[in-house]
């Protein structure tokens, strides 16, 4: 009542402000507000939940953690012109104070997300509130705890990477890009969740190395953790994408993607587990051959064991976490810290953290290392964090790309064979002062373009002395001319002596390897 006198004197002062609140009071009156969570990765107890002019009263579901919500995310209908407050409880499985600071998100698309003006935790009431300060634009509005990353969305992306040169089945594939299928069931609140196919593909250029590394990437173990996905995605497309670096890495390593593990949980909305086996954490139980009896995570195992041969060189796991776990993060054994893989990666992401990995319980990397071979296997954990939208995820898969671009490709290698010798002077000597315009990046390349200016010439020459005795030791090239083959010509003997005239720049892989295609 003292709310509704007080707003009455402002209008009667003529307060435009007072206007305002008074049509927002009475568009709340006038709601008819709906909910629903009926759709792909959708997480609400409607039953639970209520709709009292624009207050709306939320309830998440517990499917595997008792008590507590882990997901969020639902339609409401009749929002239009209308700011409404919705509330849930704080009864988080992380603990309540995981919400400290958490932005809800918002959208008219599910493309397009948004977050919430109004992020509020009271501790004393147990409730978290959030809302807009300006109307909603359109009739319905989809809203989430975090960005989602639909089951479909795994599908239809995995699926448009078949018309890609560079991806093909894998070994153990039944179908179009596919191991196998989920098993389905009935979900928590009694909908049957049909069987969904279990993506799995590989990603390289058949005419690369004949020795080349073998990379495990996975996710989407956890039904609530999209974030993972949204990297994994971006990680895949800068592979399959048109730049040299992307090329030399191709030919320099065979990917075994795995997109999405858990696509009945996902589908469903739950907050961890999969739907026929929803009081298990399936990332505790990769361990062959049971694996938990988790279906899933039995014909996902067995593809990668036969995929790999059981010898895979690295496994990165993609998870994310909840808000309040200190910013974007990996489990790493210490032994495996100081691979040039995570130490390049971190190059490019210095604000990611390092945490000590046990690789006691039977999680995906435990299975990496001690099924498949991996010498270096880790969890990647992205953090729910306000203000950091798709691009920002996307933009960590590409920094992974960059980071196995310049742990795995030996730069001036030009016959891929892993290594700088006599072979590869010889190439770039044979291609010498050539016009190589005409040909793809990569080919030019392996012939001696070096920094990508269509030329094989006295740069090229340089960025070659400078990568190696960078691998062999300063003056390691000059010894390696002065004692050519028989066969090798005049060329040798021509190159000492740009060796001493030869002003030589810094060597820069990753500028060289960026260069625009």
């Amino acid at each position: 009542m003292a709310e509704r006198i007080a707003t009455r004197g402002a209008v009667r002062r003529g307060s435009a402000a007072g206007v305002a609140a008074l049509l927002l009071a009475a568009s709340r009156a006038c709601l008819a507000l709906s909910l629903s969570a009926d759709f792909d990765s959708a997480s609400l107890d409607i039953a639970a939940s209520a709709v009292i002019g624009g207050d709306v009263t939320l309830v998440g579901r517990d499917n595997y953690n008792t008590g507590d919500w882990k997901w969020l995310y639902f339609r409401a209908d009749g929002v239009q012109s209308t700011s409404p407050v919705f509330s849930i409880g704080d009864n988080f499985e992380t603990g309540a104070s995981s919400l400290n600071g958490h932005a809800m998100v918002y959208s008219y698309d599910q493309q397009d997300w948004f977050f919430f003006d109004n992020n509020v935790r009271n501790a004393a009431s147990g409730t978290f509130r959030f809302w807009n300060s300006t109307p909603f634009a359109q009739d319905g509005v989809y809203v989430a705890y975090g960005l989602p990353y639909p089951a479909g969305r795994a599908a239809s992306h995995s699926l448009s990477l078949a018309s890609s040169p560079w991806v093909t089945d894998l070994p153990s594939s039944v179908g179009l890009l596919t191991v196998g299928q989920s098993p389905g069931g009935v979900d928590d609140l009694g909908r049957a969740i049909a069987p969904s196919d279990l993506y799995g593909y590989r990603v390289h250029d058949p005419s690369g190395a004949a020795d080349r590394a073998t990379v495990v990437l996975a996710s989407g173990v956890h039904a609530n953790e999209t974030l993972g996905n949204f990297v994994l995605e971006g990680l895949v497309d800068f592979l399959i994408g048109d730049s040299l670096e992307a090329a030399l890495l191709r030919k320099a390593a065979d990917f075994a993607v795995y997109p999405l593990a858990n696509p009945d949980g996902r589908l469903a909305g739950y907050n961890r587990s999969t739907v026929a086996n929803e009081s298990q954490d399936p990332n505790r139980y990769w361990d062959s051959p049971s694996y938990g009896g988790i279906p899933e995570l039995q014909t996902i195992g067995s593809a990668m064991l036969a995929d790999t041969a059981e010898s895979a060189d690295y496994l990165i796991d993609f998870h994310s976490t909840v808000n309040g776990k200190a910013g974007h993060y990996a489990f790493v054994h210490p032994d495996m810290q100081s691979d040039p893989l995570w130490q390049s990666f971190l190059q490019h992401e210095p604000t990611v953290e390092t945490r000590n990995a046990v690789l006691s319980d039977d999680t995906l990397p435990k299975f990496g290392r001690d099924e498949l071979g991996a010498a270096f296997s880790i969890t990647f954990e992205t953090e729910f964090l306000a203000g950091e939208n798709i691009d920002r995820y996307l933009a960590i898969g590409e920094s992974w790309g960059h980071a196995l671009a310049e742990s795995l490709v030996v730069f001036a290698d030009l016959n891929l064979d892993g290594e700088l010798s006599r072979a590869d002077w010889a190439l770039l000597i044979a291609a010498a002062e050539t016009d190589l315009s005409s040909l793809s990046p990569i080919d030019a390349y392996l012939h001696g373009d070096l920094d990508g200016d269509g030329l094989n010439s006295i740069q090229d020459f340089s960025l070659f002395k400078n990568a190696y005795e960078s691998a062999h030791g300063l003056g390691s090239l000059a010894k390696l001319i002065a004692a050519p083959e028989p066969s090798a010509g005049v060329s040798f003997v021509l190159s000492v002596s740009l060796l001493a005239t030869t002003r030589v720049p810094i060597f820069d892989r990753s500028r060289i390897l960026c260069t625009a295609t």
